[in-house]
């Protein structure tokens, strides 16, 4: 691991979205040049935070001269927006606008994308058709089936179509409740029978680091373990399991470090 060598300064900034939308982010930035820089993408529910990891995985990179900016969701945390209205096509907008920010505010140049679940197979997406914009990528616990995950093993679904009562939630409520924290809308959900971030793995040329089990996941092992193996670029995946797992985030941000380093 590099020895830290600056100081941190973080601050309360805000993302225009392309929507018009105002996203709440947090950027750190070392004193100095900093050496790269990096988007930090929560997980589905979640905010900008990432339950207190991405805070100390930001300070950490800062401590080693790499800037960080990280965005609350459209919907989530203190960014505008309803969690209902989101789409997968929206959350690569949310990138789009959260580099051009970077690259305006902080330093030219591309920068790393870093995901956590629902955010993880949208990078790598965005890494695939834009891969001149994204230095290198680190995906924690990614969802990279959507179809998988949302509709073909949910019971309220069968082939392809969701069922009556369901159907009736979500023509009444506008939207369908996943977890105590998250609810998508119609939109994501005609979307992921059509936007397969596994189909344009291979396309990828940034290297890409993919770490299981950093904190909850709802994405088997077994899906991490294929998505590297369809990667063609510079990868490596990094399982954390017992009795580490307990306390998964030390282990996640040491090889995130040394990844983002190591790697230009």
């Amino acid at each position: 691991m590099p020895v830290p060598t600056v100081d941190v300064v973080p601050r309360t900034t805000t993302v225009r979205g392309h929507d018009g939308l105002k996203l709440a982010a947090t950027a750190v930035v070392p004193v100095g040049e900093p050496r790269c820089t990096a988007l930090l993408l929560h997980g589905e529910g979640a905010d900008r935070d990432q339950g207190g990891f991405y805070g100390r995985l930001a300070s950490e990179l800062a401590g080693h001269g790499v800037a960080s900016l990280r965005v609350d969701l459209p919907g989530h945390g203190d960014s505008e927006g309803a969690q209902e209205e989101l789409s997968l096509s929206g959350l690569l907008n949310v990138i789009s606008a959260g580099l051009t920010h970077l690259r305006e505010n902080v330093a030219p140049g591309p920068a790393a994308l870093v995901a956590t679940g629902l955010t993880g197979g949208v990078a790598a997406g965005y890494a695939a058709r834009r891969g001149d914009e994204v230095a290198n990528v680190v995906l924690y616990n990614p969802l990279i089936d959507y179809q998988e995950h949302f509709a073909d093993s949910n019971p309220a679904w069968s082939g392809g179509f969701l069922g009556a009562e369901a159907g009736r939630a979500l023509l009444a409520d506008g939207y369908l409740r996943v977890s105590d924290t998250f609810v998508v809308g119609r939109a994501m959900l005609n979307e992921v029978f059509w936007l397969q971030p596994r189909g344009v793995l291979p396309v990828i040329t940034a290297p890409t680091l993919v770490v299981h089990r950093a904190g909850p996941s709802g994405a088997p092992v077994s899906s991490s373990r294929s998505a590297v193996e369809a990667l063609t670029c510079p990868s490596r995946l990094v399982e954390i399991g017992p009795p580490v797992e307990a306390h998964w985030q030390a282990p996640a941000i040491r090889v995130t470090t040394e990844w983002l380093l190591g790697s230009r």
